[in-house]
């Protein structure tokens, strides 16, 4: 049983530190100071994440309305009608926090080792990220979630045109122009919504809903539904917009990839969870859901295997494994969103070693191309062989993590009557490790065609692939360690 905290003083916290960073670090330009209080502002943000208790934080300190005793009160566990905006820190909300703040730790540190022009405005952006993803997943309610969705897009936009090259300049102008729409549907069904039960809170539409009953307000509850849809298939890069989203993960630094990554990921949750919430009792919604994430995985993982460069065939499998995330949670039952959750945290992390492997080819001259052989496993073994471990990862190979989510995948839809999709899971397991164990051979194996100077991978590199790594296997070996997070936040009903 989780003791609940209203107003808690960490939720801001997680938000405001990475704010004033970004402020900060955008106004100076001495490399030293911005590497320093980067890293210092991600160290605390991780620290805050780990020890903050559970509970909410209700903005303007409103209280809430109990409708049975026409009274106001500040207990969160009374079920009364919450008028002001709310975010939620609960064990999910805090293991998929902790990650990423984790991620961005190392992410802040490679680029403070590896970038020598616009280290401020590229950390500010880096930060930005991060606190729209630490939005979106605490949320509760819907303004909240659209200005974080609008504000998360347009960052995208500024870390991708931060790599400077001619492909990320067109893959961050699609992405500008798209992404729009994402924001757009989530405030036509916010509209929709406020209009139709008066609240913006997730809880308190959800309350008027039990209360009044939907009947005669179908068609606006679907209207409202695609408009959803529409936001979840834009700010996540679900089929049929995942050609925009892939461009936006293979144009930018693998670094900068891995914190998009999860940023996505958070999305996907967060936005598939409140969709499943509000209109989840409403027919079809949930097959709409699944047939999405089936695609995803299926066009993913295909696009994955025709790719040239190690990079893109990264982005194309993150495209696909996000179709993994959304599947659990359209399935709607309790073991589905449970899987749902566990491959988003277990995905954030083997695509993470995967990225930084990525981020240390590039001290060998940028050797991500599988047009040549370059046989740079006689010159890092220990690299060959953590690119190794993270494709089984991904792969969903035992002893690693991504083998854990994967069974309660296939085990929930095989409960659901959904055999075919059990069947898809396996498929998309296998393909992504031809994909990935094609690139590794042509540039880690086979004898090099095209030789590569001797490189020296920062120490930083290293620590990050191996801790990952390490992360890895302690989740597959002992999966209760993020599970005892995510299986009572699900059985309690998604929030504290």
């Amino acid at each position: 049983m989780m003791e609940l905290v209203s107003n808690l003083w960490s939720i801001p916290l997680i938000v405001i530190i990475p704010l004033i960073t970004a402020v900060i670090v955008n106004a100076i330009y001495d490399k030293e100071v911005i590497k320093y209080i980067s890293i210092a502002s991600a160290l605390i943000t991780l620290g805050i994440s780990i020890i903050s208790p559970y509970g909410y934080h209700w903005f303007t300190g409103h209280p809430a309305f109990d409708p049975n005793t026409f009274t106001f009160t500040f207990d969160p566990g009374i079920p009364a009608f919450r008028l002001s905006l709310e975010f939620v820190y609960g064990p999910i909300q805090q293991i998929m926090i902790v990650i990423s703040s984790l991620i961005l730790v190392f992410c802040v540190i490679l680029a403070t080792v590896g970038l020598t022009k616009r280290q401020g405005p590229y950390m500010a952006t880096i930060f930005l990220l991060f606190a729209s993803a630490a939005i979106i997943i605490m949320v509760n309610d819907l303004y909240h979630l659209w200005i974080a969705v609008e504000i998360g897009s347009l960052i995208v936009v500024g870390v991708v045109v931060a790599s400077g090259t001619s492909i990320s300049h067109k893959a961050a102008l699609k992405y500008a122009f798209f992404s729009a729409i994402s924001g757009a549907g989530l405030a036509v069904a916010l509209a929709l919504l406020l209009g139709i039960t008066g609240f913006a809170n997730v809880s308190d539409i959800i309350r008027i809903m039990n209360t009044v009953g939907i009947s005669g307000m179908e068609k606006i509850l679907y209207i409202s539904f695609g408009f959803f849809i529409l936001a979840w298939m834009y700010a996540g890069g679900l089929a049929p917009i995942h050609p925009l989203k892939s461009e936006v993960y293979g144009a930018s630094y693998p670094h900068a990839t891995a914190v998009l990554q999860a940023q996505s990921k958070l999305m996907l949750v967060a936005i598939g969870i409140i969709m499943l919430r509000i209109f989840g009792t409403l027919p079809f919604i949930k097959e709409v859901m699944i047939f999405l994430s089936v695609i995803t995985m299926i066009l993913g993982v295909v696009l994955a295997l025709i790719q040239i460069d190690f990079r893109w065939i990264i982005a194309y499998l993150i495209i696909s494994h996000s179709g993994l995330v959304t599947l659990g949670i359209a399935l709607g039952t309790k073991d589905g969103i449970i899987g749902g959750v566990f491959q988003a945290v277990n995905d954030i992390i083997y695509m993470s070693v995967l990225l930084f492997c990525c981020e240390a080819l590039y001290y060998f001259g940028g050797a991500t191309s599988t047009k040549n052989s370059f046989g740079i496993a006689r010159k890092s073994p220990w690299l060959c062989a953590a690119v190794l471990l993270g494709a089984f990862a991904a792969a969903g190979m035992p002893p690693f993590n991504g083998f854990q989510s994967e069974i309660i995948l296939i085990q929930a839809s095989l409960n659901s009557g959904l055999p075919e999709i059990a069947v898809i899971i396996l498929m998309v397991s296998i393909t992504t490790l031809i994909a990935l164990l094609r690139a590794i051979y042509r540039i880690f194996l086979k004898p090099p065609e095209v030789e590569v100077l001797e490189a020296k991978i920062p120490k930083a590199i290293n620590f990050g692939i191996w801790l990952f790594i390490i992360l890895t296997i302690i989740i597959g070996v002992y999966p209760d360690i993020a599970l005892r997070f995510i299986i009572p936040a699900v059985e309690g009903g998604f929030l504290p």
